[in-house]
């Protein structure tokens, strides 16, 4: 039999194209190419979103130990915002993570995994995109509070209240998206014909009789959904991250103005302030630019489809390519917001390096508090008294006789931990009395772990909001 697709493009609300039963070179190259198109961005966004979940969980770990150690009263003024990069990578990592269902069904033709996975991939992928499109949001209100209210904003700008909101939205997008769940089921279709086939109906005898039936997962919407959708998905979070943004851009204006007229005498102060502005101004357009051209294909296309403006019939290689590339951009959004939004902030890699030191020094400092205790109490086994001078290659004896296998080792690890001393300058807190050693070690005071710069409480001023906003998240 003559092998034909139906491609089942994967979206928030999906639409269909068909490819002829007749399968020639041009269709197979575009299959693909599709799958390595999807394949690619399952391994970059799989690693950008899983590198950055890291590093804000190392981050917000050690800031917590931290402050539960009295250590630091006071957290960074976007310690809140790693909450919402967070959850963002979070979600945009299970966005990611459906590619490699829809590689194999558009490498089979079919859907293979059941009609119970079939709704939890339409469901899952559904709920994820939407609550990526919430949570960039927020974050462009965040952004919008920090600037033009910050005053006021100080309570709202907290870590609860972080989580409560992203508790929230995620509550929200699976109510809202219910009826996927419930509607999202396997079809079986004819692949000549591409008219799907009722249970115990003619057309699906004659179908399995000439071995063209195929299984597709699909979530058959109305009109009514697909603008419901369009609306709570892209059309109402695309106005706010557009005002929240354009008021930012106005805010930073005129605080730069204010600050040129006060620093009228400094022209090097005044467009080095000049300058923030711009780079500040150029990556929220880049936000919003990117918003917009990911996400507005796939919705362009979903509303023809929806209103008969694009008919399935129609469908060529080439315009199954535009859906697909459409799709594409949805998840290259998914697989370039790690970047967008935390790989590129200079504050995160800095506090995500200071965690990474106390890390090393707690380590190193357990290494040596485990080396000292072994020596005490390897030394309480020893019968004799040694007076030697410690390394860690060489034992050396002042009388000549051979030491007892505990006086050794004991030895050795004592040598290891005087080794460490010196090359790290971590104080021992051993009793002077636990070792008849003769050890030539200068002991240096004990380092303190180092934490993140407190941020002050009070909010910044417009003299200094550029150099706030500078490195902030947008």
């Amino acid at each position: 039999m003559n092998e034909s697709a139906l491609i089942l493009v994967d979206s928030n609300l999906n639409f269909t194209t068909t490819d002829v039963a007749e399968v020639d070179p041009t269709r197979a190259t575009l299959k693909l190419c599709l799958a390595i198109a999807y394949i690619v961005l399952f391994l970059l966004g799989t690693i950008g979103n899983g590198i950055v979940i890291v590093m804000i969980i190392n981050v917000l770990t050690s800031m917590r130990r931290t402050t539960s150690l009295g250590k630091r009263k006071s957290l960074s003024n976007t310690n809140h915002v790693f909450i919402y990069v967070l959850g963002l990578s979070i979600v945009d990592f299970l966005v990611i993570m459906h590619l490699p269902f829809l590689v194999v069904d558009l490498l089979k033709g079919q859907w293979l995994f059941g009609t119970a996975m079939c709704k939890l991939y339409w469901f899952g992928e559904s709920v994820n995109k939407l609550l990526s499109s919430f949570i960039m949001t927020v974050l462009s209100w965040d952004r919008y509070l920090a600037v033009c209210s910050p005053v006021k904003s100080i309570r709202i700008r907290s870590n609860t209240i972080a989580v409560i909101v992203l508790l929230t939205c995620s509550l929200l997008a699976v109510v809202l998206l219910l009826p996927v769940l419930i509607e999202a089921t396997v079809f079986k279709i004819d692949k000549l014909k591409m008219i799907p086939l009722m249970e115990d109906s003619e057309d699906l005898r004659l179908s399995d009789l000439h071995g063209t039936t195929m299984n597709k997962c699909m979530f058959d919407s109305d009109a009514t959904f697909t603008l419901y959708t369009f609306m709570i998905g892209f059309f109402i979070p695309a106005l706010f991250i557009t005002f929240f943004y354009c008021r930012v851009i106005y805010k930073l204006h005129k605080s730069s103005r204010n600050m040129r007229e006060m620093r009228s005498s400094n022209q090097e102060t005044s467009k080095r302030d000049t300058d923030r502005v711009k780079q500040v101004t150029k990556r929220i357009v880049a936000v919003i630019m990117f918003y917009f051209l990911c996400w507005t294909p796939q919705w362009a296309l979903n509303i023809m489809i929806q209103f008969n403006l694009i008919h399935v019939s129609w469908m060529t290689p080439a315009m199954s390519a535009l859906f697909f590339i459409a799709h594409l951009l949805v998840c290259f959004n998914s697989a370039a917001n790690p970047v967008l939004y935390a790989l590129i902030n200079r504050e995160l890699r800095q506090q995500h390096y200071r965690a990474m030191q106390k890390k090393r020094q707690s380590i190193t400092h357990a290494t040596h508090e485990a080396l000292e205790f072994v020596a005490r109490h390897t030394h309480k086994l020893s019968n004799q008294r040694v007076n030697s001078a410690a390394s860690f290659n060489i034992v050396t004896l002042q009388d000549g006789k051979r030491l007892s296998f505990w006086e050794s080792v004991r030895l050795r690890l004592i040598g290891i931990k005087d080794t460490l001393l010196r090359a790290t300058g971590v104080r021992s807190r051993s009793p002077s009395n636990c070792s008849q050693m003769s050890v030539d070690v200068t002991f240096q005071e004990k380092p303190k772990y180092l934490v993140p710069p407190c941020s002050s409480s009070v909010p910044s001023t417009s003299s200094n909001l550029l150099e706030n906003q500078e490195d902030d998240y947008l």
